[in-house]
């Protein structure tokens, strides 16, 4: 198979390191002579031109021979590939004197079918049979006096099978590999697994002693003192039922413990004396919106947005005279800082790491350290490295030193801080699985009986779980003060110290007097009537005065009715009834029911006495006026009387009458016909029938609804007992509609405490549960543990006639698998070995990908060539055309025959592409290439030569084809410019699998992956042994490795960017399952294992609803450990620090306080006490106005800050829109601008209108907004 290079380049070439490879460039050998694609203009067809004018024919013509001279197509395109790197695809044609290998013919994988030879004993030295013999083999057995007598067991195979019923027989073709076999329990089980099954049998009848029978006497279901519970629970379900229990609750006790827990962190916090005009000026700002809210309607976001920024101290200090800086609680700070923290922990990680791993790896191998201890090691190590990095480049970043001074060295302790507070869970979570690791090796040497109970084993986990939590129960915070007092973060140990005090000190007292303070699950609110207009209780509220005035009831009705949005003007209330939350010990509901039927009915409904008695309509229902709190009648309640009705009645019929006798007589029969018609049905039915009914009908319904109305409220108080105790026995009978608790069965209740509560579970369950625990269990441990002795001298003995009588006469190596013998070990059978090829395999295969390559950037290459036509055209049109809004039309010729020659040119390239690749494939599967490997030696010498290879050929034969810049393809990567043996490990890491960049170890089952005889190495093995690497101490050659070595897994750092921000949402310390990543990686793992973690924890809660009897574990978690800290914003620190040294304190515990300080926080603010000075000055007109005379300065801020805004915007879409002439073959590069369409703003002037609806007018967008508290036009 002859070279891609000459013989000459390669004797001039050839060194030591350097072989067979010329300097020059292929990659622009096609474009010689006779092999340069030639170019023909693109012909336009203008022949529908016929009767144009001649302006346009000659413009016509015009475009036609500019276009000529730039578009074009291709008229030869010889595509000619670049000549082959690999020796791989030599030759040519087949001859009968050369046969034609390929890249697959190098690795040939080897057959693991020896068990006939190894079965065979030849009497002397052992031959392989071949494929012939094995095949004759296995279809008619053993030929004794062709291939040799069957081998026989050895003593130390017979002492293996009676030891575990299994031996073990040396591998003929691999060398130092072990055939095991064993034997079917028919025939021999031996000691080891006797004592086993013995030990299994007697742990299980142990079991239903210790767990089974104990569980029955004190558990959570099915035992004795579950019945108790049940029983207790029926009866107290009865009474319940009968008078009714009790039901308190404490409301919210989590959130006040968290709420004091935050206030107790700063409790001794003192503000500094050059920032007590700020938190003067901040307490004053939330107590006039406090009393401005008393006064008027108005949002808090939106009134907030709109005025001038309040200042918030940010510095405090401490009783001893520390600093506390609070300056990241800063919105603005930290809204700056995000990108450029993003930014910087995303470029730390890159260029490093791989080496710095594997570095690592080796020096801790070297010291003879186990797996865990050399991965936890590795992984701390890295994020050690990682966070230097990071720290270093925060700390020297001129953008955010310009963000304040101080504010880098805070972003770094902030992230230092929640570091470390993780790493001191890690450690204490880390000490607990030590803790039970070490109780669980103990049991199981003590008690190898009960280490085989999982119950048992379970409850002892747990209970040494318990224990370490109450010895260790803040650990994680002195862990953390450790850790935080080594790194010298004094206001982080300040804050710890704090946190620890209140759950060592204040915790507990809390806890016991908040569970004291119990709130009833229901309260019943029941409203009286108040059945006279003139006690009903009117209320005038005015800037935040209510008061009590006298009730006047006026007959004169005013305009305005509704309350009024304006806050200058009283808003009058009015009371009809009166609210009493009591218990059902009242008589509230009768009252209620004796107004509706004896007043309201008979009084004011359209049938009572009134209607029937009175002449003219009257109005029942009053109205109260907004002007001067008086009731007058209510229009819309006015109901007719019988005197109204025939009125009413009569005055329908004169109009009908007369509209009928008004209209022309234009119908089809006449008004002489139809008059007498119209008169029946007016004066008959209507008048006459209507009369009657009137009269005699409507007093009936009157008289029979009020007299039955007032005798049903005179006996309100003897049926509507009855109705209640109805109800109450339907909702204890069937269905309970009232119940305390929703997680409670509603349905037949008296039932379910009956039957089963006090019946099964309180009666029928104890005297089962002392069944199964007395009687039962002991029955069955006693049946199972004399099966068990008796199945295990009965297999003793029938082990040791078999050994005699049949293995040690008769047994001999077997050759394939039987119903009494089986392989369970051997070459080719388990998954845990590895193919190990020799090093020039390695390298034709790197030569193989390096052409793959350069065939891919050729193709790229010759793709972009075929379509550049396309896109000349295409700019051609957008560039002339586009400004008369014209497209380009691509279904058409001559476009369309440009798409379509470049698709058959890509189609040819194709084709001989695949061609070249096809032989370039090593036709290895994915598993066979996770098994290839390498010793230390071989896999230096292949990345190094690998690595030279690259040097000389990536340049001239990649990076001159690629698009892009070489930079961009080394950041691609991962890795530094010219890092050749970086590149050439991620090559061989391609080519085989991630597992080839680790070497092979002494320990590790491998096999021979030869090539096929025929193949020819010798250039190859020129390479390996021209490579000089200095001996097997050498430098690190071994690049980018990326698999992981055994059982270490090393994942590269990463860091929240939350982890800068003080504000982020606390995360208790236990989110995480314990996986060696989370153990390891603490505060930097993936979202990938946390989805998987909570996928997993929400299986188990599945399983556990569909499971009763079993036991919820809850493991450990340091959760009192909060990361970051609890720390309440400056600005409620601020409230705090005012509360405590004042006489009038502002209630801080208040929903609109809370809203007030919320939005403070979420306003940008301003940090410096030079703003203290404006802010004072815009002061009182900022506090003491109301909306509408506030907000006029401020509005014009806020529209000439979005002026400013979207002017930038539209300059940016101004050159986003300015046409960029790119034509490939044209001389000058023009350039045309395009215009944009300025946006016009208005100015918003904010009004009053006296409707609780205001409307609010967007000129911008013409929108029509309604709201009930601003009002903007």
């Amino acid at each position: 198979m002859p070279h891609n290079l000459n013989s000459a380049s390669a004797d001039d070439d050839s060194g030591p390191n350097h072989q067979a490879y010329a300097h020059e460039s292929y990659h622009r050998q096609n474009n010689g002579d006779g092999l340069r694609p030639e170019k023909e203009p693109v012909e336009f067809d203008t022949s529908h031109l016929r009767g144009a004018p001649a302006e346009v024919e000659a413009l016509v013509h015009n475009i036609k021979e500019v276009a000529q001279q730039f578009l074009y197509h291709w008229r030869t395109f010889p595509i000619v590939l670049p000549p082959p790197l690999s020796t791989c695809i030599e030759g040519g044609e087949d001859t009968l004197a050369r046969k034609k290998h390929h890249l697959r013919d190098f690795f040939v994988a080897p057959s693991f079918d020896e068990l006939d030879s190894v079965a065979v004993d030849a009497k002397g030295e052992p031959r392989r049979l071949t494929k012939k013999q094995l095949e004759s083999i296995g279809k008619r057995g053993f030929q004794k006096e062709k291939y040799g007598k069957p081998k026989k067991l050895n003593a130390t195979q017979l002492e293996s099978i009676r030891r575990c019923g299994e031996f073990e027989v040396d591998s003929i073709n691999f060398t130092g590999q072990t055939h095991r076999w064993r034997l079917s329990g028919l025939l021999q089980r031996g000691r080891d697994r006797r004592r086993d099954a013995l030990l299994r049998d007697l742990a299980l009848a142990t079991r239903f002693l210790v767990v089974t029978a104990k569980a029955r006497l004190v558990s959570h279901c099915f035992s004795i003192s579950q019945s108790l519970k049940a029983f207790l629970t029926g009866l107290l379900r009865l009474l319940d039922i009968i008078i009714g229990v009790p039901s308190l609750q404490a409301h919210n006790l989590d959130a006040k413990i968290r709420e004091e827990r935050c206030r107790y962190l700063v409790a001794e916090l003192v503000c500094r004396p050059e920032y007590e005009d700020s938190l003067e000026l901040l307490c004053g700002f939330v107590r006039k919106q406090l009393q401005r809210a008393t006064m008027e309607k108005f949002e808090v976001e939106r009134e907030l947005s709109q005025l001038l920024p309040v200042p918030v101290p940010f510095v405090f200090g401490t009783p001893a005279g520390a600093v506390v800086d609070l300056r990241l609680f800063s919105r603005d700070v930290i809204r700056k800082a995000l990108p450029i923290l993003v930014s910087i922990l995303e470029r730390e990680t890159r260029g490093w790491f791989l080496h710095f791993r594997e570095r690592l790896i080796s020096e801790l191998r070297a010291r003879k350290k186990a797996d865990e201890e050399i991965e936890r090691e590795v992984n701390e190590a890295v994020i050690r490295e990682y966070l230097q990095r990071v720290f270093s480049n925060i700390l020297s970043h001129p953008d955010i030193m310009d963000l304040g001074n101080g504010i880098a060295q805070l972003l770094v302790q902030q992230a230092q801080s929640v570091v470390l507070m993780q790493q001191a869970f890690i450690t204490v979570q880390r000490k607990l699985t030590q803790t039970k690791e070490a109780l669980r090796r103990r049991i199981e040497n003590e008690h190898p009986i009960l280490s085989r109970i999982e119950p048992w084993m379970r409850d002892r986990m747990r209970e040494v779980e318990e224990k370490f939590i109450e010895e260790c129960e803040w650990s994680a915070h002195e862990e953390a003060l450790a850790l935080c007092t080594h790194q010298n973060l004094q206001q982080t140990v300040y804050f710890l110290n704090r946190d620890l005090t209140f759950m060592k000190e204040r915790e507990p007292v809390l806890l016991k007097e908040l569970r004291k303070v119990k709130t009833p699950t229901r309260s019943f609110q029941w409203p009286t009537q108040i059945w006279l207009p003139k006690n009903w209780i009117v209320r005038r509220n005015f800037q935040g005065q209510s008061e009590i005035i006298p009730t006047v009831l006026s007959n004169t009705p005013t305009s305005i009715t509704t309350p009024r949005a304006d806050p200058s003007q009283p808003v009058f209330l009015v009371e009809r009834e009166i609210v009493h939350t009591t218990t059902t010990r009242t008589w509230c509901w009768t009252w209620n029911a004796m107004f509706l039927l004896g007043v309201a009915v008979p009084w004011c409904s359209p049938v009572s006495v009134r209607a029937l008695l009175l002449v003219q309509p009257f109005t029942p229902d009053l109205e109260l006026s907004q002007l001067n709190g008086t009731l007058f009648p209510r229009k819309s309640s006015q109901m007719p009387t019988l005197c109204s009705r025939l009125t009413t009645l009569w005055r329908h019929i004169s109009k009908s009458r007369t509209h009928f006798e008004t209209e022309p007589d234009t119908g089809f029969i006449g008004k002489g016909m139809t008059r007498h018609l119209n008169r029946l049905w007016n004066y008959g039915v209507k008048g006459l029938l209507g009369t009657l009914i009137i009269l005699f009908v409507f007093p009936v319904v009157c008289i029979v609804t009020s007299l039955g109305s007032l005798l049903i409220a005179l006996t309100a108080v003897l049926w509507m007992p009855v109705v209640t105790l109805a109800l109450h026995a339907f909702m204890a009978l069937v269905m309970d509609l009232d119940s305390p608790e929703p997680s409670r069965n509603r349905y037949f209740v008296i039932m379910e405490a009956l039957v089963w509560n006090v019946g099964i579970q309180g009666c029928l369950q104890p005297i089962a549960a002392l069944f199964v625990a007395l009687v039962l269990c002991p029955i069955v441990s006693f049946v199972i543990l004399t099966v068990a002795v008796i199945r295990y001298w009965i297999r003793a003995v029938w082990d040791t006639i078999m050994f005699h009588l049949v293995i040690k006469n008769r047994g001999r190596i077997p050759a394939s698998d039987s119903f009494v013998v089986k392989r369970i070990a051997g070459p080719g059978l388990t998954s845990n070995y590895y193919y190990q090829i020799r090093p020039e395999q390695a390298l034709a295969a790197f030569e193989a990908r390096l052409e793959l390559d350069e065939l891919l950037a050729f193709q790229q290459e010759t793709e972009r060539l075929i379509t550049q036509p396309q896109r000349d055209f295409s700019q051609f049109v957008e560039a002339c055309f586009g400004p008369f809004a014209v497209s380009l039309a691509k279904t058409k010729d001559p476009y369309k025959s440009l798409e379509k020659e470049a698709k058959d040119l890509i189609a040819v390239l194709h084709e001989k592409l695949d061609r070249r690749r096809k032989n370039l494939q090593t036709g290895l599967g994915i598993v066979v290439k996770s098994k290839i490997k390498l010793t230390t030696f071989d896999l230096k010498v292949v990345i190094q030569q690998g690595a030279l290879m690259l040097e000389r050929l990536y340049p001239s034969h990649v990076f001159a084809r690629l698009s892009g810049s070489e930079d961009d393809f080394w950041e691609n990567k991962g890795l530094s410019v010219g890092d050749w043996a970086g590149l050439a490990g991620l090559m061989y890491a391609d080519i085989f699998s991630l597992n080839f960049l680790q070497p092979l170890d002494d320990m590790d089952t491998k096999f021979r992956l030869e090539p096929h005889p025929g193949v020819d190495l010798s250039r190859y093995t020129d390479m390996v042994h021209s490579t000089e690497i200095g001996g097997m101490n050498g430098p690190d050659l071994l690049g980018a490795v990326y698999a992981p070595r055994g059982n270490i897994q090393v994942y590269s750092p990463y860091l929240e960017v939350s982890a800068f921000n003080p504000r982020a949402r606390p995360t208790s310390s236990n989110g995480r399952k314990s996986d060696k990543r989370c153990e390891t990686s603490g505060p930097f793992t993936s979202t990938k294992i946390r989805r998987r973690a909570a996928s997993s924890n929400g299986t188990v809660g599945a399983e556990s609803r569909w499971q009763p009897w079993k036991r919820q574990i809850r493991p450990y978690s340091a959760e009192k450990l909060l990361i970051p800290l609890p720390i309440p914003h400056p600005a409620h620190i601020a409230v705090i620090v005012h509360n405590r040294d004042s006489e009038s304190p502002i209630p801080l515990d208040s929903e609109l306080c809370q809203n007030i300080l919320k939005a403070i926080e979420e306003s940008p603010g301003e940090t410096s006490n030079e703003y203290v000075g404006r802010y004072r000055g815009a002061a009182d007109s900022s506090f003491d106005s109301v909306a509408s005379h506030s907000s006029v300065s401020v509005e014009t801020g806020l529209v000439d800050k979005d002026n400013e805004t979207r002017e930038t915007v539209a300059n940016t879409e101004k050159e986003t829109e300015t046409y960029h002439w790119t034509l490939s073959n044209w001389g000058g590069g023009g350039g045309g601008g395009g215009t944009t369409r300025k946006r016009n703003n208005s100015g918003s002037i904010k009004v009053d209108l006296a409707s609780p609806e205001d409307v609010t007018l967007d000129t911008d967008t013409t929108r029509v907004m309604f709201s009930t508290y601003g009002t903007t036009v």
